[in-house]
C-alpha cells in the first residue's frame, strides 16, 4: 500500500505541474527573462499573471509532493516504513485545503494518506506490511571489509 501511496503522489504532483502549467505557457517568456524579480510587496499579497502563475506552478506544493512520493515509494521499495504521521499530515494538509477551496483536487490527496496511515497501523500492530512487487532494482550491497586476524590486523 505504501508504494501506491508513493505513487498516487507522484501521479498527483505531475498532472499538476503539466496541467496547471500547460494553462500558463503564456507566462513562461515572463518566468525566464527575469520579469519577476524585484516586485513590489502588493505583487507578493496579490499574485496576478506571470507572477499568480508562478505560484501555481513552480512554486506550488506539486513539486515537494513530487519529491515525497519518490522518497515514499523508494523506502517502501526497501522495505523501511514510513510513519504515520506523513499520512496524518499530509491528510490534514488536503482537509483544510478542501475546506478552504472547493471544487479542488486536493481531496484526492486522502487517498494516498489513508494508505499510508494503514500500512503504518498494519506494521505496527505486528503484522506483515502489504507485500512489495518484484523490484528490477539489485539488493544493495554490503561492502567487504576483510576479515580481521588475531592481531587486529586485516587480511
Amino acid at each position: 500500500m505504501t508504494i501506491w501511496a508513493g505513487r498516487s503522489l507522484i501521479i498527483l504532483s505531475i498532472a499538476h505541474l503539466v496541467g496547471m502549467g500547460a494553462q500558463n505557457t503564456k507566462h513562461f517568456d515572463d518566468w525566464f527573462s527575469g520579469a519577476l524579480w524585484g516586485l513590489s510587496r502588493d505583487e507578493f499579497v496579490q499574485p496576478s499573471g506571470a507572477n499568480g502563475a508562478f505560484w501555481l506552478v513552480v512554486a506550488s506544493f506539486a513539486v515537494p509532493l513530487l519529491l515525497l512520493g519518490i522518497l515514499i515509494t523508494q523506502l517502501a521499495k526497501r522495505g523501511i516504513g514510513i510513519p504515520q504521521s506523513t499520512g496524518w499530515g499530509l491528510g490534514v494538509w488536503c482537509i483544510v485545503g478542501a475546506l478552504i477551496l472547493e471544487p479542488a483536487p486536493l481531496a484526492l490527496g486522502l487517498v494516498p494518506a489513508v494508505l499510508l496511515i494503514r500500512d503504518a497501523r498494519r506494521t505496527a500492530a505486528g503484522r506483515e506490511p502489504a507485500p512489495m512487487p518484484p523490484s528490477s532494482e539489485p539488493a544493495p550491497r554490503v561492502p567487504d571489509r576483510g576479515t580481521a586476524t588475531p592481531a587486529g590486523h586485516r587480511s
